[in-house]
């Protein structure tokens, strides 16, 4: 006589470890090595050395943080970078974009697409090593670049963040919010404008991955709270000139 509920139950575990593997390799696929930390580590110690007009340039400076973006997203695996794209108006630091490599994993490996907390193929990167929080100009002017470009994902890279409180509606973090809103209820987009700072960049070093720092961002600015309330640790990695680069991805 067939065990009914035995069998039942080995169904069921076969389904969850299917379910288990594809999770095991989309982390084994995203962390890091000790090298890789290594080399973070060291990214990140230039990125934090005071600046000094006397011996460094601005863009010098500017560099530090490009080159630590630059390693974060080439670890993240599924994503690349293409740096400082120039348009008839503008040079944008980074184009993020899924990389042939993270179409396959996905493809290959059944991993939902979802884990990757973005939805979106291409991405915009902002990066400011300003000493000082960014005002609402800064977050006007890449909302707009944002928009030009039918692009609705963008990451502001910084050290101090942006001005204002990332749990209220005032300053630009609350203009992240409002411009959320407008776009979700007026044009059916979802809009997303995170921001990395400095204690960022130290979750990372400590472990923290970079996606899980992106869905907890989402959450944060969609419920208008503080960020770390979602943060888990894994325990496992202008216009035309855009649309052209686009093109040839």
């Amino acid at each position: 006589m067939t065990d009914t509920k035995n069998e039942n139950y080995d169904i069921k575990q076969y389904l969850k470890e299917i379910v288990q593997d594809s999770i095991k390799v989309f982390y084994e696929l995203t962390s890091w090595t000790d090298k890789d930390k290594r080399e973070y580590s060291l990214l990140l110690k230039e990125l934090k050395k005071p600046f000094d007009k006397q011996t460094s340039t601005t863009k010098e400076k500017g560099d530090r943080l490009e080159n630590l973006v630059a390693f974060i997203i080439k670890k993240s695996y599924f994503f690349e970078i293409y740096r400082n794209v120039h348009t008839g108006t503008n040079e944008i630091d980074g184009i993020i974009t899924l990389s042939e490599a993270g179409k396959q994993a996905l493809y290959t490996y059944n991993i939902s697409r979802d884990l990757l907390e973005i939805d979106s193929d291409i991405i915009l990167g902002e990066c400011k090593n300003y000493e000082s929080t960014l005002g609402v100009t800064y977050v006007g002017k890449f909302y707009s670049l944002l928009v030009s470009t039918d692009i609705s994902f963008g990451i502001i890279f910084t050290q101090k963040g942006l001005s204002g409180n990332e749990k209220e509606y005032h300053d630009s973090y609350g203009l992240t919010k409002v411009l959320r809103i407008v776009e979700k209820y007026q044009n059916n987009k979802n809009l997303m404008i995170l921001t990395f700072t400095l204690d960022d960049y130290e979750k990372l070093e400590k472990g923290i991955s970079f996606y899980e720092l992106v869905k907890s961002k989402k959450l944060a600015l969609q419920l208008s709270s503080d960020y770390d309330n979602f943060i888990r640790e894994y325990h496992h990695e202008g216009v035309d000139s855009i649309k052209q680069k686009i093109q040839t991805l």
